[in-house]
């Protein structure tokens, strides 16, 4: 089988999985229990009975499917396989979202070809849509996905940062003092910004509606399922240097890539 092939197989599997994950994340959306604080100290980093179940589930259906496959994930082990391919999972992005009752958070799924993301879906099950992107060789499309049809996915055009929309989940709690002041310097110039929309933001800019989204701390589990949806649909998702972001960290997602110029000149005045 060729390697397209290969890659068309968990393509069309990954709805499946949307599935998989649902069934498990949205009764316990409308009655969480099970939340508990991961983190030590005064940090609250929750993880609930959601996140672990959803996990286990995906992991056992992929390895199902694709024994060979190597899987990544937010709570769980990492198991290695031995084909060339591995799937990045976070079964429920945005935790604190769910926990609130506020219904943008989302299970990521990315599939990762010799360390490169090619394949990524942001499922919103409370939102009842999931994106979807794939990226490789000469293929760069993104789409939404309802129960009902599909749309393709264009960024739109804003080389300018003073007429863009710029988001970030939670800028006092993700960035350290000099980044925070990075940060504020790019949002005083934008036309205006949005704050906690978690994964929804980067497929905002991937349906044009926004244009920037500025984060740091990010894991792998992330941010893997982010990149070939803006990248699919035209947009760019770099760490704060113009690198590759698929190990998470500092990130800069834009809908038009001329902003990015200006946009690392501020980063790269961040402090720490």
């Amino acid at each position: 089988m060729t390697h397209a092939s290969e890659i068309k197989k968990r393509l069309d599997h990954l709805q499946v999985l949307s599935h998989v994950a649902r069934d498990i994340t949205l009764p316990l959306f409308a009655a969480p229990k099970g939340v508990v604080n991961k983190a030590d100290g005064g940090h609250y980093d929750p993880v609930t009975k959601a996140d672990i179940d959803a996990e286990d589930a995906l992991r056992a259906e992929i390895r199902k499917q694709f024994p060979k496959d190597s899987i990544e994930g937010e709570e769980r082990p990492d198991h290695i396989g031995t084909s060339r391919f591995s799937w990045t999972l976070d079964p429920v992005d945005g935790t604190r979202a769910f926990v609130a009752g506020v219904p943008v958070w989302s299970t990521l799924m990315a599939l990762s070809h010799e360390n490169e993301p090619v394949l990524g879906m942001i499922d919103l099950p409370a939102l009842e849509k999931r994106y979807i992107g794939h990226t490789e060789g000469s293929i760069s499309r993104a789409w939404l996905e309802t129960e009902t049809h599909s749309i393709d996915l264009k960024t739109s055009p804003c080389a300018e940062i003073r007429d863009a929309v710029l988001g970030c989940t939670a800028p006092f709690g993700m960035f350290r003092p000099g980044e925070l002041a990075a940060f504020k310097i790019i949002g005083a110039g934008t036309r205006f910004m949005r704050l906690g929309l978690d994964a929804l933001g980067y497929g905002l800019i991937a349906e044009g509606r926004m244009d920037i989204i500025v984060e740091a701390g990010m894991k792998p589990c992330d941010v893997r399922a982010l990149i070939p949806i803006v990248k699919g649909a035209g947009g760019q998702l770099t760490n704060w240097e113009g690198g590759s972001a698929a190990d998470g960290g500092r990130v800069v997602a834009v809908g038009d890539a001329n902003l990015l110029p200006e946009l690392y000149t501020y980063l790269g005045r961040a402090l720490d």
